[in-house]
């Protein structure tokens, strides 16, 4: 069975491997540069556009892999199109709420081809739901992106948790489309791992988050007779839900608009109160593989065990909040 998997994944991180050098080196000539900023950690001009990497090494296995099948057809299309929303941002930078429109379409146009929250059985519901949850999970990868490494490390995490959580409820289509993206992410994260050499940009965040979060909605975590359940693609993707929520929150007490840039990102803040840019990217990382074996807790125990579980995740992240909000940012 895992035969079936490790063909796309090895395929997939040896093609993004391959094409992410190859990016950077056609980035750099033609002078498409990050600056070093306050709000980046890198102290070097460092490439963009690591995003068409990512979506190259993932959508040629993905096409090559899977069957032929209307949903698949749509992941493809939908995909297409906000990896070419990202790559238009990245080179003339639209203003956010064109961005999030075209978020919305992307959603809409997986959801035309039958991808929903099957979960919820009224589709007057499951599709506003299906959309809001695509679009915020990509806007939470697309925020995160704020340190080397670390948006990257945390969607490639999350990819090999759905990917587990689909072999464990007999769902082996649905954890292709993870397993591949992981193998890409894991490639490029070579050259993304501080001191990076190239960015993912927008390209590659939002093609993270829409993969991820079309991922997530397609596995069957456990019996509908255990509510419960039902929260567990919340709970794997908990960490950059987080950060969102705990940057908006940070911005508002400012009085500032959610959409302008500040440092008052949780990892930002790590740094500010003295980690290093790895040591904060790893504590990040560890969390969120702690919050992976507690969304496991939840799924295969009874309902009372697994709610002790989520209980002990919300006193984390308020504990968290409370010590980090207090860090001092001068934006």
């Amino acid at each position: 069975m895992f035969k079936s998997y490790l063909i796309p994944f090895l395929l997939s991180f040896s093609l993004s491997i391959f094409i992410t050098p190859i990016v950077r080196r056609i980035a750099i000539i033609n002078g498409c540069i990050a600056k070093p900023r306050e709000d980046r950690w890198n102290k070097n001009p460092t490439a963009l556009f690591g995003g068409v990497a990512i979506f190259l090494s993932f959508i040629i296995p993905y096409a090559i892999f899977v069957r032929f099948s209307m949903e698949n057809i749509g992941i493809i299309l939908a995909g297409c199109f906000i990896f070419g929303a990202g790559m238009f941002d990245d080179i003339v930078h639209i203003k956010p709420y064109t961005k999030l429109l075209t978020q919305i379409v992307a959603a809409a146009l997986l959801l035309n081809f039958g991808i929903k929250i099957n979960a919820i059985p009224y589709p007057l519901i499951s599709a506003p739901f299906t959309i809001l949850w695509i679009v915020a999970i990509i806007n939470s990868f697309n925020l995160l992106d704020n340190m080397d490494g670390l948006s990257g490390g945390i969607a490639a995490i999350v990819g090999v948790v759905l990917f587990l959580f689909s072999i464990l409820n007999g769902n082996f289509e649905v954890g292709l489309p993870a397993i591949i993206l992981t193998g890409s992410l894991l490639g490029f994260l070579r050259y993304n791992y501080p001191p990076a050499k190239v960015y993912m940009g927008d390209t590659g965040s939002l093609v993270s988050g829409f993969l991820l979060a079309m991922a997530a909605i397609n596995i069957s975590y456990a019996s509908m007779d255990r509510k419960v359940v039902l929260l567990t693609p919340i709970l794997i993707m908990s960490l950059p839900i987080y950060d969102t929520i705990f940057l908006m929150i940070m911005r508002i007490k400012k009085k500032k608009h959610i959409f302008n840039k500040t440092r008052d990102h949780f990892a930002l803040r790590l740094v500010i109160m003295g980690y290093s840019v790895k040591k904060s990217i790893w504590i990040m990382y560890l969390f969120s593989i702690a919050l992976a074996f507690l969304a496991m807790i939840v799924v295969f125990s009874n309902n009372l065990t697994g709610l002790i579980a989520i209980a002990i995740i919300a006193l984390i992240f308020i504990l968290m909040a409370k010590r980090v909000g207090m860090v001092n940012i001068d934006d």
